[in-house]
């Protein structure tokens, strides 16, 4: 797995301690299923099907991962 750094501003840094807090999930986690859940909210099905065409996963199956993850939320595209 790729190793990355980032920097979070000082409101982004309060709000992911609260939640780490609230909920124990790992940061490497958290940071993780957010960039997804972000990236996939503002590509294309068919953007999203191309950048996973060779990743290993099944890009349908992703799809329908995310769907039903994201069913009530609101889609800013």
């Amino acid at each position: 797995m790729a190793r990355k750094k980032i920097e979070l501003n000082e409101t982004t840094q309060t709000l992911v301690t609260k939640y780490i807090e609230d909920t124990g999930i790992d940061f490497n986690e958290l940071a993780n299923k957010a960039l997804k859940d972000y990236i996939v909210n503002k590509l294309t099905p068919n953007e999203v099907k191309a950048a996973l065409k060779n990743s290993g996963k099944e890009p349908s199956k992703f799809l329908d991962e995310i769907l039903q993850n994201n069913i009530h939320k609101d889609w800013n595209l």
